[in-house]
C-alpha cells in the first residue's frame, strides 16, 4: 500500500510542468548561493577544482531542496496567503514535494560528505539548520536567525575544503553575511501579511557596510571598498525606492531585489580583502545579474 501510494507520487512528479518545479525551489536565487561558494572558496586560498565543483552542486542541490520543505511546511499559511503557490494551486502534490525534498537534500549532503571529516560536520550543521528553520519559522521570531545562519553554514562548509581552512576573512564573511540575511529574512516575515517595515531588518542590512569599511581600512584597499560599498548602498536604496507604491512601502516588493544583492554583498566583501581579483569580481556581478533577470520570470518568494 506505502509501495503504491509512493510510486503515485512520483508519477504526480513526472507529469507536473516544469516552471512548478522551478517555483518551488525559487531557483531565480540560486545564483546567490553560487556566489557564496564562490566568496567562501577564494578567501580560503581556493583548492582543487573537483572539491569546489562538489561542494557547489551539494549547495545548490540543498538549497532547492530546502526551498521544496518551505512549501511542504508551510502548506497550510499558502492556502490562507498565497494560494498560487504550486502546492495550494493543485500543481504538485504535497506528499510528491516531501519525496523530491527528501531526494535533493540527501543527494546535496552525499556530494559534500566525501571532501573530508570537517565538511562534512559542517554540512550536517548546514542541513540541520535548512530543516529547523522550515520547521519553526512561522511559530518563532527564532527562524530569522536559523535562516541566517543557513548562509553563515555555506561559508564555514566550503571555507573548510580549501587550501587555507576555516580562516578569520572567511568566518568575517559569514559574519556579515549573516547580518545581510538576518536582516532580509526580518522584513520578509510580512512580505505576505502586510505588516510593517522591520526596523531591525533595516539596521542589519545597513550594519555589515561598516564591517567591511573597516577591512577595507585594515589591509589599506581605500578605493575598492568605497566603490563596492557606494555600489551596495545604492542598490539597497533602489530596493526600498522601487517598493513605494503610491507613496506607501510594500515591503515585499524589496525582498527580491535584496536577495539579488547577496552577490554584491559578496562582491562587497571580497572588495576589503587582498585576496579580490578582477575575474572573482565579474563572476560576483555576473551571478547578480543572473539573479536579476532569473527573477522576473520566476518568484523570488
Amino acid at each position: 500500500m506505502c509501495s503504491l501510494a509512493s510510486e503515485n507520487a512520483f508519477c504526480s512528479v513526472l507529469m507536473v510542468n516544469a516552471r512548478a518545479l522551478l517555483d518551488l525551489g525559487r531557483v531565480s536565487n540560486l545564483s546567490t548561493v553560487w556566489s557564496n561558494c564562490l566568496c567562501a572558496w577564494v578567501l580560503g586560498g581556493t583548492g582543487q577544482g573537483s572539491v569546489f565543483t562538489a561542494l557547489l552542486l551539494g549547495s545548490s542541490l540543498m538549497y532547492v531542496g530546502g526551498m521544496y520543505l518551505n512549501d511542504y511546511c508551510d502548506v497550510n499559511f499558502d492556502k490562507a496567503f498565497r494560494p498560487e503557490r504550486p502546492i495550494p494551486s493543485g500543481h504538485v502534490s504535497q506528499q510528491a514535494v516531501l519525496l523530491l525534498t527528501i531526494g535533493l537534500l540527501g543527494s546535496g549532503y552525499a556530494l559534500v560528505t566525501w571532501v573530508n571529516l570537517q565538511v562534512a560536520l559542517l554540512g550536517a550543521l548546514l542541513l540541520s539548520l535548512i530543516v529547523a528553520y522550515n520547521i519553526v519559522h512561522k511559530k518563532t521570531g527564532f527562524g530569522v536567525v536559523l535562516m541566517a545562519g543557513c548562509r553563515t553554514g555555506v561559508y564555514l562548509m566550503v571555507g573548510a575544503a580549501s587550501f587555507g581552512g576555516l580562516n578569520s576573512e572567511v568566518a568575517w564573511a559569514g559574519i556579515l553575511m549573516f547580518l545581510y540575511v538576518l536582516g532580509i529574512t526580518c522584513l520578509a516575515r510580512t512580505e505576505s501579511t502586510g505588516g510593517a517595515l522591520s526596523k531591525t531588518g533595516l539596521i542589519a542590512i545597513l550594519v555589515p557596510l561598516g564591517g567591511i569599511l573597516l577591512a577595507g581600512a585594515m589591509n589599506a584597499l581605500w578605493i575598492g571598498v568605497f566603490l563596492s560599498s557606494g555600489a551596495l548602498a545604492g542598490w539597497i536604496y533602489f530596493a526600498f525606492s522601487k517598493a513605494k507604491v503610491n507613496g506607501r512601502l510594500i515591503v515585499g516588493k524589496t525582498i527580491g531585489p535584496l536577495l539579488a544583492g547577496i552577490c554584491l554583498m559578496d562582491w562587497t566583501i571580497l572588495s576589503g580583502m587582498r585576496q579580490f581579483s578582477l575575474t572573482t569580481g565579474g563572476f560576483l556581478v555576473t551571478f547578480f545579474l543572473i539573479a536579476m533577470i532569473a527573477q522576473r520570470r520566476i518568484p523570488a518568494t
